[in-house]
């Protein structure tokens, strides 16, 4: 490892009775204790020591950064690391997770959070990870090099009231019963067949699939239940996974149906079976509402399942967005040219011959085209602003390149951004195609 890489540096003295080091399981008590009081969340607390253990696929004590006055002996600010592989279109690529960041008040604005994120964004190049994004607060995570480019938490909503009530003369046509373990095939069957249709998910080994099912603290923010859809005479139809407690509402994170079963004909039954779960399903600690108000499905921006939900009744929320970082542009769209490829096909843009040169302002990318086939991708320098076929400041580019916005958005909202004609918009569209799912991250 080069000398100046900040990992052979470590520990960090960062002087004022301030250390930067790689937390250790020692240090599972006090870090617990420390994300729970400063995130606000008893959830917190379960979720570090899952993630401290040992016993998780992907992430140990190691991959958290603690700040420690040395003085009182008290960690004061600290982040981690969580590793994990996603897909674009199928093609694999390493992504890393920082998560659970936290600063006692009295030592914010002391540079102490940005010196965590360049140890850990070498690790994770260490680690041949092409992206990095996180989950938070409004605007923050921009400061390190981030942007709000992939949809997260899309949702639909349908309150209580509004559950449609079994009439005279029905029978229900499904129910609910608890997962077992012999449910889950079955179960990562139909997830890994949805997520097939996504351009991102995150995938699972069977070891990460067992650890979902069964190894995750009860308590743990970060675990989930399952249940079983199934017809009156016990067939399975599908699958429910939820949120072990309630907010506002009741929180269903992933809902399938196999092929061949009609959500039409079950969505009353579905319906009221998740209100009668809901009921009894226990409120989170921080909510002062002990009482649950609706059903929420959060599957996305797009989900088969929403055709069929009472549109009259039925609230659509906006999408939040994960912050994404990309280092290396080049190297991450080298690794999913492939991906890109086949985005072409049965596009206007199919077989396109040509270039297309992108000003990013500071640096730039131009790829070249023969017939569909992407030639050569590399690293371009426009010479003046207004030079290339189009132009995204900052890291706009992201939600392009993430699905969040078509081109024509970002020309509308961002007059620094342009394109020298429709054919780039077209071409670039085609190239990176809506993301409108939701990614179940680890």
């Amino acid at each position: 490892m080069p000398k100046n890489n900040i990992l052979s540096q470590m520990p960090i003295d960062l002087g004022n009775n301030l250390n930067l080091r790689f937390a250790t399981p020692a240090d599972t008590d006090a870090l617990a204790e420390f994300n729970t009081r400063l995130h606000e969340e008893e959830s917190v607390g379960p979720g570090i020591r899952d993630l401290m253990s040992g016993d998780h696929p992907t992430c140990k004590a190691s991959d958290f950064t603690v700040v420690e006055d040395t003085k009182t002996g008290k960690i004061v600010s600290s982040l981690c690391l969580i590793s994990q592989t996603w897909t674009y279109s199928g093609i694999p690529f390493k992504f890393g997770q920082p998560e659970f960041v936290a600063t006692e008040p009295e030592y914010r604005r002391r540079g102490l959070v940005r010196k965590q994120f360049e140890v850990i964004h070498a690790l994770s190049e260490a680690r041949g990870e092409l992206m990095q994004g996180i989950t938070g607060i409004p605007w923050y995570y921009r400061l390190f090099g981030y942007e709000m480019a992939l949809d997260m938490e899309a949702e639909r909503v349908i309150d209580g009231i509004h559950i449609p009530s079994l009439k005279t003369g029905e029978t229900e046509t499904c129910r609910l019963r608890p997962r077992t373990d012999a449910d889950n095939t079955f179960i990562q069957d139909l997830y890994e067949s949805r997520a097939e249709q996504n351009i991102f998910t995150c995938t699972r080994t069977p070891a990460m699939w067992e650890y979902e099912f069964n190894g995750r603290s009860a308590g743990s923010e970060a675990r989930y239940e399952f249940l079983r859809i199934e017809d009156m005479e016990g067939t399975k139809l599908g699958y429910v996974q939820h949120f072990q407690w309630c907010y506002n509402n009741f929180l269903v994170m992933r809902m399938e149906l196999k092929p061949g079963v009609g959500c039409l004909h079950h969505i009353p039954s579905l319906l009221r079976a998740l209100w009668k779960k809901a009921e009894t399903t226990p409120i989170v600690a921080e909510n002062d509402n002990r009482k649950v108000t609706g059903v929420q499905f959060m599957l996305g921006r797009e989900h088969p399942i929403y055709q069929a939900l009472p549109k009259a009744v039925v609230r659509q929320e906006p999408p939040y967005a994960w912050y994404i970082r990309v280092p290396d542009l080049i190297a991450f769209l080298r690794h999913i040219q492939p991906a890109l490829e086949k985005h072409l096909i049965g596009t206007v843009a199919e077989g396109y011959t040509g270039e297309l040169k992108l000003n990013l302002y500071r640096t730039g990318i131009h790829l070249k085209f023969e017939r569909g086939r992407i030639t050569d991708i590399a690293d371009w320098t426009p010479k003046d602003v207004e030079e290339g076929d189009a132009a995204f400041p900052d890291l706009t580019f992201l939600q392009l390149l993430c699905g969040r916005c078509r081109t024509e958005e970002l020309t509308a909202n961002f007059v620094d951004c342009w394109t020298d004609g429709s054919s780039p918009a077209v071409l670039l569209d085609c190239l990176f195609p809506t993301f409108a799912g939701e990614v179940w991250h680890l």
